[in-house]
């Protein structure tokens, strides 16, 4: 089996979701989120993704990382913040030599939910289902990033990408 990685991009939380899978078979293995505060300076918390990022992708031998791409339709300041971080956590994905897979919210929906306006409670559900878990994994960002490593999985190594 191989292991995939979700990563759910923010400045505050990062949410990460780890399983194994080969074919239709998918394992939970981890899931969580590291934090940042607004107490550090910006440059700070970007250098608090990367090094909790890094300590996460030394963990396993990665067959690809999927990550969120972002959506945002109200603050574009914090989008703006946001999309520095992803832009770290790209980087450093790449850097260590992973192949990275890129989805929306709505193909993450669409794939895990059948439905792209699913809300959170329902990608929670069907994480919790499609992993056998006996509780729903929390928080939101680190159900999303589990999510996020399914759809990574799904697609790696397709000639047909969402």
């Amino acid at each position: 089996m191989k292991y995939f990685l979700g990563i759910d991009p923010g400045l505050s939380e990062v949410g990460f979701g780890i399983i194994k899978a080969e074919r239709d078979v998918i394992e939970f293995v981890d899931c969580g989120i590291f934090k940042t505060t607004p107490k550090n300076t910006f440059p700070e918390r970007l250098q608090m993704i990367k090094d909790d990022l890094k300590e996460i992708l030394k963990m396993h031998k990665y067959a690809a990382v999927g990550i969120e791409e972002l959506f945002f339709a109200k603050n574009v300041t914090n989008a703006i913040k946001v999309a520095h971080a992803r832009g770290v956590i790209v980087e450093t994905v790449h850097d260590l030599g992973f192949p990275i897979e890129e989805f929306t919210p709505l193909q993450v929906k669409n794939n895990i939910c059948g439905y792209g306006g699913a809300d959170k409670i329902q990608v929670q559900e069907m994480i919790k289902r499609l992993l056998n878990l006996k509780v729903k994994p929390k928080p939101y960002d680190a159900a999303d990033a589990l999510a996020i490593a399914i759809c990574a999985s799904r697609t790696f190594g397709s000639t047909l990408k969402p």
